[in-house]
Parts: C-alpha cells; sequence; structure tokens
C-alpha cells in the first residue's frame, strides 16, 4: 500500500484491503520462509497466505512442495518459548514421518 507505487495516499487505505504481492526467491528462501510462516506461533493469516502460495505451486514442484514444513517439523520439536503443543499431538508425529520420508518414501 505505498504511496509511491499506488498513487494513492495510503493514509486513506483501509490496512485491512488485499494487496498483491510478487515473489521472486530460491528454492531455500521459500524452505526458510515456510519454516516460520507455518508455525502455528504465525497468524492466521500469515498461514493461510503463505499456504496458498505454496498450494499455487504444488503440483508443478512437489519435491519443494513437500519439504515446506514448519519449524517444528524441520527440526522435530518446537524450540518456541510458548509452545502451542503441536509437536506434542498425532498429526505432528504423522507430518514429521512423512517428512522425514518414513511415509509415501
Amino acid at each position: 500500500q505505498r504511496t509511491d507505487r499506488t498513487g494513492e495516499d495510503r493514509d486513506l487505505i483501509p490496512q485491512g484491503n488485499l494487496v498483491e504481492h510478487e515473489i521472486l526467491a530460491t528454492y531455500q528462501a521459500v524452505i526458510t520462509i515456510s519454516r516460520k510462516r507455518l508455525c502455528t506461533q504465525a497468524s492466521r493469516e500469515t498461514r493461510q497466505a503463505w499456504q496458498a502460495l505454496l498450494d499455487s505451486f504444488r503440483e508443478r514442484e512437489p519435491e519443494l512442495y513437500r519439504v515446506c514444513v514448519p519449524d517444528c517439523v524441520y527440526r522435530g520439536w518446537c524450540y518456541e518459548f510458548k509452545s502451542c503443543g503441536y509437536h506434542s499431538t498425532d498429526d505432528f508425529r504423522r507430518k514429521l514421518a512423512d517428512y522425514k520420508g518414513e511415509i509415501n518414501g
């Protein structure tokens, strides 16, 4: 919502308005961003937006899609100061096993 890019005064645009983004990133950058943006400590809107981006290339880049996981799955445990507890769930254990290639791999 930058005034210099939209030509509109950003103070007059509701901050909740949707904006269009373009992204140019390496595979490693997408993986690294996924580790933070898919974490349940990120806002629900952030997780949904990032998941939508990942879903957009799931069919074209299945290998990349498969390794885009939250940090707890990547590390095998949660290191957040105030954990959400996801790392203690059956869903986490399934996702971790899949990530490690123990399921379908």
